[in-house]
């Protein structure tokens, strides 16, 4: 059978928009994969600033309660009754300020690997709808340039719907 010029066409403008759906689908993939990239390096960084914080602050919180002591003591107060009182009240503060940090950037790390979920999956969509896209593309091109031929048949033999021997009479 011989393909004429115009189904030729056609079957190359449908292969172009097939490769062309393709070549988004893989490019809108890869930058979801970028994305992804891009959480899981945020959400690394927010565990290692909350972490670094929560020692900053812990450290602070050291100090604070070193020299309240000294004050304690340089002022003649013993340590007993309300002054521990007050040492281990502000001992438990600093610790739940400590722990509020690190929960903090917990969640924005959990945040941020959410995301990264999230982008990697889009990725898998896109990639699964390009797939189908083209797919879809080639079978309309195929339908088309079928109709097409079809056509042509009725247009060069008009009785082409009739069984042999049995025409319009």
């Amino acid at each position: 059978m011989c393909i004429d010029p115009i189904s030729m066409a056609m079957i190359a403008g449908t292969a172009v928009s097939a490769m062309g759906t393709l070549y988004s689908a893989q490019a809108q993939s890869a930058s979801y994969k970028a994305q992804a990239k891009y959480a899981d390096r945020q959400a690394q960084m927010a565990g290692q600033k909350g972490a670094y914080d929560a020692a900053q602050l812990a450290r602070q919180n050291d100090r604070r309660l070193g020299e309240m002591r000294s004050q304690y003591l340089n002022s003649g107060i013993a340590l007993d009754g309300s002054a521990v009182d007050v040492l281990t009240d502000s001992a438990t503060q600093a610790s739940l300020d400590e722990q509020a940090i690190k929960y903090s950037a917990q969640v924005q790390s959990d945040n941020y690997r959410f995301q990264s979920s999230l982008a990697r999956q889009n990725a898998s969509s896109a990639m699964t709808g390009g797939y189908l896209s083209a797919l879809a593309t080639g079978i309309n091109g195929f339908t088309q340039i079928s109709s097409q031929q079809q056509q042509r048949t009725m247009i060069s033999n008009p009785y082409a719907q009739y069984p042999a021997g049995k025409g319009l009479w």
